[in-house]
């Protein structure tokens, strides 16, 4: 087992790395990365890529489903995975982010889409028979 282990460390790593719904890059690894951020961190550098991400995998033994990336040993020597980017949110002080929404607001209100009206007549469009049922339950509560 501890030769099974050595092997895995050191053998190719075949990679169809899916960017997004119409891009992926094919990267081959002379060695498997000992860990998952570290395979983050070459991807990083041969993709070149700037932003943070985090990395789901097809797994063979769930039909091929996407999984969460967590321990390099279930990651197979030849495999899709998926870069989800992570969004970071901006650590902004609450009197400037206030004064940035009121700002925002104030633009809406004033821009050529806010300003028109509605149409003179307004048709609402046919629902499926489920959705006109809750609609008509709704109105009928209110």
């Amino acid at each position: 087992q501890d030769l099974q282990l050595q092997m895995e460390a050191t053998e190719r790593l075949k990679l169809r790395v899916i960017l997004d719904n119409d891009n992926a890059e094919r990267l081959i690894l002379p060695s498997r990365p000992s860990s998952v951020q570290a395979l983050i961190d070459e991807i990083k550098t041969r993709l070149k890529l700037t932003f943070d991400f985090r990395l789901q995998f097809e797994d063979p033994d769930f039909d091929h489903a996407l999984c969460n990336l967590v321990e390099m040993e279930h990651l197979p020597s030849t495999a899709s995975v998926k870069i989800i980017r992570l969004v970071e949110l901006d650590l902004i002080s609450t009197s400037t982010s206030e004064t940035s929404l009121l700002n925002d607001s104030t633009d809406a209100i004033d821009s050529p889409e806010r300003i028109s009206r509605w149409p003179e007549v307004f048709i609402v469009p046919k629902f499926s028979y489920e959705v006109e049922h809750v609609l008509k339950e709704g109105n009928a509560a209110f």
